[in-house]
């Protein structure tokens, strides 16, 4: 039994084991599985949020926003807008909102998110913000602004209403066309997670902010609740790793002779600790498995299911669920890690019992 030839019983000793002592390891068992199902549920909800976070602020929102007139080409460029953004005031009868009228030389670029429009002549709405003030295409509102300290009152048509997909967009903010100068300048790249590299190589001499710099009060809140649900599903397969030390120690406890008979039929103390690491290494592969098999049930009965969010505080108004591969891999690592480091730890005591002793008890 030396050399590569040791690995072969060393294995075939562990899935005996594993096969004769499931009941050792049943709450083991159950503790992976809820750990690695609460992983790929909340890491498939982290996928989701990034990745609609992405798309829904990048598809409507412009990548940079630039201070001034910014003309240089680069192939890195989609499209470039030219805007002015001001805050406004609606009323319409005896209701009030507040808004962001974005005026633009050129409309054509949002008429993929418009649902109906008359003409670009007038104001064209979010869906929300219409739904709270209770207008429709055709109709007339009064907008506020300020020039100074003076207030400028004027009626404007709605000739327009538009969805982005974005909760904050939808309920606020107002589209118009105009030839008036505008104050910045919206880039949209080809790759919006490109932005940053994009403001430090060509934008130094500019003010500018890139799209997540403008929304980093969100990307930073769902950051931190990932982190925190995150945290909280690795504590669950935490305390599943102590119920494996225990299992292995109870194992250990009830094969005293097992363990002394391989011993004195030559087997080495780390070889003894390897047959019951790689015991618990399948479990927590049967757990594993189990457990992706559920997660990934799970995840398409939230897809069906279509959770709302509270409105207002979110992007998007159902919890998001996208399944990628690191779901899976980290699950994996995480659940390897667990249960090899418990694992080990307890393997250790049937590593160090005395052959004879261990014999004359039996």
């Amino acid at each position: 039994m030396k050399g590569g030839k040791r690995n072969s019983p060393t294995l075939l000793l562990a899935i005996s084991f594993f096969t004769r002592s499931k009941n050792n390891f049943k709450f083991s068992l159950i503790a992976m599985i809820i750990g690695v199902w609460g992983i790929i549920v909340v890491t498939s909800i982290i996928n989701g949020f990034d990745s609609l976070l992405i798309d829904s602020i990048t598809n409507f929102y412009p990548h940079l926003v630039v201070k001034g007139n910014y003309t240089q080409n680069s192939s890195e460029i989609d499209k470039i807008v030219n805007f002015n953004i001001t805050s406004v005031a609606l009323i319409n009868r005896s209701k009030i909102a507040f808004s962001q009228l974005m005026e633009l030389d050129d409309l054509s670029f949002y008429e993929g998110f418009v649902n109906e429009k008359t003409s670009t002549d007038g104001l064209i709405m979010g869906n929300k913000l219409a739904d709270n003030l209770n207008v429709d295409i055709g109709d007339t509102i009064i907008t506020v602004r300020t020039k100074g300290l003076l207030p400028i009152f004027q009626e404007s048509t709605i000739t327009g209403i538009f969805e982005s997909g974005v909760s904050s967009y939808d309920s606020t903010f107002i589209l118009s066309q105009d030839s008036n100068p505008k104050e910045y300048t919206g880039i949209f790249l080809n790759n919006p997670k490109k932005a940053k590299k994009f403001k430090e190589k060509y934008l130094y001499d500019y003010s500018a902010l890139t799209w997540e710099e403008s929304n980093e009060t969100l990307a930073k809140a769902v950051q931190v609740d990932s982190v925190l649900a995150f945290m909280i599903t690795f504590f669950i397969l935490l305390i599943s790793g102590f119920s494996i030390s225990n299992s292995v120690s109870f194992s250990v406890f009830t094969r005293k002779k097992e363990i002394a008979i391989l011993r004195a039929l030559g087997f080495q103390r780390t070889q003894v600790s390897t047959v019951f690491i790689l015991e618990t290494f399948l479990m927590s592969l049967l757990g594993f498995v189990i457990g992706v098999i559920v997660g990934i049930l799970t995840c398409w009965f939230l897809i069906i299911l279509k959770i709302p969010l509270p409105e207002g505080l979110f992007y998007v108004e159902y919890l998001p669920i996208k399944i990628t591969a690191n779901s899976f891999l980290i699950a994996f690592l995480i659940n390897s890690f667990v249960s090899i480091f418990f694992s080990y730890i307890a393997s250790r005591r049937a590593s160090g019992l005395n052959i004879v002793e261990s014999l004359k008890e039996e």
